[in-house]
């Protein structure tokens, strides 16, 4: 297969033509940005290419006639003889849904029609009324804690700040149940208001928010000391590309002398704009992404630029940084182009193609693995830091760390002004 090149100038104008395909999966963290009518729940994805196929496209079946009469057998039991009322389509569902679960493979699910058009609208553009702030479920506390907040955003003007664990929104008090809920309560139609109580180094803060039309903000940058730039990624979601290359244009006019971009606890997200920021980043790399299916087919995506940072680089991972965050952090490291701080990562190297079934749902199934430049198997083995950092002892939610007890970010940023 030709190799996959992403070139800044000439590529990313046809980035809004790739449909999304999501890869969810169970993770220790709760990546839950205020966006949309959705919420990523215990998820880690990456968005990979475009395909949606709908089942009108299959013409024969992979069940052998005694498969198929035993559905069908089941199907006309209940018919003749279950008591009550009851909607044929939702059985199928059913059956649809046990099917995928049968895989007993994690990363692949089912989605009832109306999660899939959730999940489709979801990601179809990155503007929401809202509070304008970056969230995590946090089990330390039984709550919500802010992990940044959006610049010139409602939780800005009202102080919100990146650290405080919300513990109530209007009348919902957040614990494991309920915090979904609290969740979607912040967001709601524009101009209207929402009240929270925030903890804040032991103190209850009430803050009341208007709601207005938000969009998403998924990095945060400054100037640390030292005249270090610092990025931190959220998740490779909506937007990100653009963002990240702004705030990095802004950082080199400021004459940095280093960059660290943070990604911990970063899910993952979109392949494609994960390689455009590694465009502006390293120079060209013919094999800097391969993904292998099951027929053994291979995609190699290459970056073409060359444009490539002249500072010092250091990536900060966690257990938590996946899928395309542990791209990134691999193909820095194998161009050479900067060092990778922390610990090993989630260990997310697999991708799922989502099937659309006209009308009914989605399955969403793994259909290929992905490898490093230098050849590392991601899936279940994560990316091992060249230089391994723990947080204190103190420190109980990596969601948030006070820059004073930042040893991860500390050592990285020694590691390149040395």
């Amino acid at each position: 297969m030709d190799n996959n090149e992403f070139d800044e100038e000439n590529e990313y104008s046809n980035s809004e033509k790739i449909d999304k395909v999501k890869v969810l999966s169970n993770a220790f963290s709760i990546t839950l940005a205020i966006v949309f009518s959705s919420v990523i729940i215990f998820s880690l994805y990456v968005v990979f290419k475009p395909l949606i196929v709908s089942t009108k496209e299959y013409g024969t079946t992979t069940l052998t006639e005694e498969q198929i009469a035993r559905l069908d057998k089941v199907a006309k039991l209940i018919s003749d003889n279950y008591l009550y009322d009851y909607d044929q389509d939702k059985i199928v569902d059913g059956a649809i849904e046990g099917m995928v679960n049968r895989l007993e493979n994690k990363f692949s699910y089912y989605l009832y029609e109306d999660e899939y058009q959730e999940e489709l609208n979801s990601g179809a553009n990155s503007d929401y009324c809202g509070v304008g702030v970056h969230l995590s479920y946090t089990k330390d506390d039984d709550a919500i804690i802010v992990l940044g907040v959006m610049p010139d955003s409602p939780a800005e003007e009202v102080g919100v700040k990146a650290g405080d664990i919300i513990v109530q929104v209007e009348d919902t008090v957040v614990n494991i149940d309920t915090y979904v809920d609290a969740v979607d309560a912040l967001k709601g139609e524009e101009g209207t208001s929402v009240h929270i109580k925030a903890r804040r180094n032991g103190e209850i803060l009430d803050f009341d928010l208007t709601r207005r039309h938000i969009t998403e903000n998924n990095v945060a940058a400054e100037v640390l000391d030292n005249n270090i730039g610092y990025i931190k990624i959220f998740a490779f979601d909506n937007g990100i590309y653009e963002q990240f290359r702004d705030e990095y244009v802004k950082l080199k006019a400021k004459g940095i002398k280093g960059l660290v971009v943070d990604l911990r606890n970063n899910p993952g997200g979109y392949l494609a704009d994960t390689m455009y920021i590694l465009n502006l980043l390293v120079p060209e790399v013919k094999d800097a992404l391969k993904l292998v299916s099951k027929d053994k087919e291979e995609s190699v995506f290459s970056t073409t630029s060359t444009n490539q940072i002249d500072i010092p680089l250091a990536v900060i991972v966690n257990e938590n940084s996946a899928s395309a965050s542990e791209i990134f952090a691999s193909v820095i490291r194998d161009a050479n182009k900067g060092i990778v701080v922390g610990k090993k990562t989630f260990g997310k190297g697999v991708v799922q193609t989502e099937i659309s079934l006209a009308g009914h749902g989605a399955i969403d199934i793994v259909s290929a693995q992905y490898f490093t430049p230098s050849g590392v198997v991601i899936q279940d083995n994560g990316i091992e830091p060249d230089i391994e950092v723990s947080l204190p002892e103190g420190v109980t939610n990596s969601n948030f760390i006070e820059r004073d007890k930042d040893t991860q970010l500390q050592s990285a940023i020694a590691n390149i002004t040395k």
